[in-house]
């Protein structure tokens, strides 16, 4: 108060003037308080004493707005002779001691601009031992500046014969996140030989980096290319990811001559041409467009094994004629589900009208659950908007299979006809919460003034993930600021509705450029987190891995004086994520190695102080032993009928359950979430796992790496 009352007691005029001394006082004095523009005024001076100065202030700041525009205002020191090494000395020091993520990211991005001093710093930061959530986009800023001169240390990081290394204490230092060592070996290609990389893929084990390698070879037009990605598509033990890539390679420089190898590869099955890879080399074989191979791929299908009639049917789909088109139908009764759905693909992509009453069959007596919803897309890409299919889909929006009702509220909604309103509003008002999310979002782009009527009402009914879907699409529609309070959303209502009309761009641009500084000015609060994701749902499953590789170390992490197992670790942010889940939420864990365990036999519990206690001691008394079954765990997870979030932590690819195939438990899962809308975190821990971020990818989550 008093430094506020002194700042008044100044004359005016001296703060009127744009005197950076002045202005920096003023900061000094104001604080949070001062308006953000006199920040910029102060940097654009570019001395010495404006940076020190702006450097001082920022400890004295505690709102994420002010503390931001200082740390961007450093980048005006860059190049400034005198002025630069204390600015971004105080923009490192930011980058690696403060709490915010948004700090830490602004401040890496100023140093990222300063092609010397900045860029020593961000190496500085990457060798120190730093968390990886850190070094990994301080690389990536460096190695936007990358030169010649830094080979030897983008070589280091690459460390592609994976050698141990000790870290600053004398210990065994943990392996090199696999995400750092891609950014280095990306940043280390314009610098090495071609003998290099051919060594470096021979050698390298992450699919990705390998790929990165690869292709890079293949920009340059080396003349090894072709030989590595011939040797690459060979190696049935690396992932089907890897060498869908050397096909890509191969057909683009030998164009039909490759077909003969992809098509003997596609014969094989899975366990020797993983599933992603036939489904790649059949989206090269058919845009190839050679009749020659069409011709042969229409005579194959219905024949031969399910992963073959799969094949044939993607790869051929868009070449056939009215008699093939025939036995793409037939396979619509197939035993197999990968060869319907990739029937009912086709037929939906040919507009094939033929197949309508056979796709109505399939509706009405599906095999599985998924074979309505597969019918469903196909119809409604055959039928497109015609109000008689409109019609018979507001029908189906109450039907009692989730599959088949979501996937009409889904076609229904992006008709985007208001005369099918009232089946979309019935939709909201379901008792699956799924089904009232898929409606949430089908009637969100109607903007008529009845779906604000009824958002407004359903946001106090509503919890968790719901709500807060309610309030973001709410806010879009009305740019008012109540996110997910019921009561202001009600009373402004009450006293809006008669003169409503949705907002404008304009006016919504308005209102979030208000709205962000809010964000900027407010005080945070505590939240229920795991592992820094956020747990925004009440309706929440924890799955976690307790295989016996969870026994080893975890980077930077004790427990007592000894180093934590990642078991350890992830026990202790379960507990932190279940003492801090909001009252009433309902939760569940999970836990997988050979088989899967639960801690509620049924449902999931509502999260009470002695429920909370149980599933504490619970989780307190884990162990891990085992190999990695991942694929049942998630299975069992999606089997509850209330979950709308899951969060998944393992440490290695799966070895066991009814699906070890990356690709196959990712195209299971996402079908299993074509309408289910659960979002899925993913934490791997001791490296990168690329199942975990595809899952995360597919569902909206998030995918975070620790070592």
């Amino acid at each position: 108060m008093r430094c506020l009352l002194s700042a008044c007691l100044l004359p005016a005029f001296l703060w009127a003037q744009d005197d950076p001394a002045a202005l920096l006082q003023q900061l000094l004095m104001q604080k949070d308080d001062c308006d953000v523009a006199v920040v910029e005024k102060i940097a654009a001076a570019r001395t010495r004493e404006a940076a020190t100065g702006l450097a001082k202030a920022y400890d004295g700041l505690s709102t994420l707005l002010l503390r931001r525009e200082v740390v961007r205002a450093m980048a005006h020191f860059v190049g400034v002779a005198d002025a630069e090494q204390p600015a971004l000395d105080k923009v490192a020091a930011i980058a690696t001691g403060s709490d915010e993520e948004e700090l830490r990211l602004a401040a890496i991005d100023v140093l990222g601009r300063s092609p010397t001093i900045g860029k020593a710093l961000l190496r500085k930061i990457v060798e120190a031992e730093a968390p990886d959530a850190l070094r990994e986009p301080a690389l990536a800023a460096h190695a936007r500046m990358a030169s010649a001169d830094d080979a030897t240390f983008y070589r280091f990081l690459w460390n592609v014969e994976m050698k141990q290394r000790k870290n600053t204490k004398g210990d065994i230092a943990a392996p090199e996140l696999n995400s750092v060592r891609l950014i280095a070996c990306k940043a280390l290609l314009p610098f090495a030989g071609e003998a290099e990389l051919v060594d470096g893929l021979k050698r390298e084990t992450d699919p990705k980096i390998r790929r990165a390698v690869l292709g890079w070879m293949q920009k340059q037009s080396m003349p090894r290319a072709a030989e590595m990605a011939e040797w690459m598509l060979g190696r049935e033990d690396f992932p089907g990811a890897d060498r869908a890539e050397a096909a890509r390679i191969l057909v683009d420089r030998e164009r039909a001559k490759a077909v003969p190898k992809l098509l003997a590869l596609a014969k094989k099955p899975d366990a020797q041409t993983p599933a992603d890879l036939r489904a790649a080399m059949a989206a090269l074989i058919g845009n190839l467009a050679d009749d020659a191979t069409d011709k042969k791929l229409v005579k194959a299908i219905g024949k031969g094994k399910p992963h073959e009639r799969e094949f044939a049917l993607l790869a051929a789909g868009r070449a056939v004629d009215d008699k093939g088109l025939a036995a793409v139908r037939k396979e619509l009764a197939a035993e197999a589900l990968e060869v319907r759905r990739a029937a009912a693909q086709v037929l939906g992509e040919r507009r094939d009208r033929d197949s309508l009453p056979v796709l109505q069959a399939m509706l009405d007596k599906p095999k599985l659950s998924e074979d309505g919803r597969l019918a469903i897309e196909a119809m409604t890409r055959i039928h497109g908007g015609s109000s008689a299919w409109l019609k018979q889909l507001a029908a189906y929006t109450r039907a009692e299979d989730r599959e088949v009702r979501n996937a009409a509220v889904e076609a229904l909604g992006a008709a985007r006809d208001k005369q099918k309103l009232e089946a979309l509003l019935v939709a909201l008002e379901h008792v699956d919460w799924s089904t009232r999310l898929q409606a949430i979002d089908a009637l969100a782009p109607l903007a008529d003034k009845s779906v604000v009527a009824k958002f407004v009402e359903r946001i106090g009914l509503e919890q968790g993930r719901l709500q807060k879907r309610l309030g973001e699409v709410l806010w879009r529609l009305t740019a008012q600021p109540f996110e997910t309070d019921a009561g202001k959303w009600q009373a402004w209502w009450a006293a809006a509705a008669e003169q409503f009309t949705v907002v404008t761009e304009k006016e919504l641009d308005q209102a979030a450029a208000a709205r962000e500084r809010r964000r900027l000015t407010q005080r945070t609060v505590a939240q229920s987190k795991f592992f820094g994701i956020k747990v925004e749902s009440q309706r929440v499953i924890f799955v976690l891995d307790v295989s016996g590789s969870m026994l080893e170390s975890m980077y930077g992490r004790t427990v007592g004086k000894r180093p934590a197992s990642r078991i350890d670790v992830a026990k202790e942010e379960l507990a932190l994520a279940i003492k801090n889940l909001e009252a009433g939420a309902l939760f569940n864990v999970l836990t997988f190695s050979n088989g899967v365990a639960r801690w509620q036999k049924e449902g999931i519990g509502v999260n009470t102080q002695q429920s909370r206690n149980e599933a504490l001691a619970w989780v307190e008394r884990l162990g891990a032993a085992g190999g990695t079954n991942l694929y049942d765990a998630v299975k069992e997870a999606f089997a509850d009928k209330d979950v709308d979030t899951i969060f998944v932590l393992s440490d290695g690819e799966p070895t066991a359950g009814e699906q070890i195939d990356p690709y196959r438990i990712r195209e299971d899962i996402a079908a299993w979430n074509r309408h289910r809308r659960v979002k899925i975190h993913t934490i791997a821990v001791g490296g990168s796992l690329e199942v975990l971020e595809w899952l995360a990818l597919d569902s909206g989550g998030r995918y975070l790496q620790m070592r």
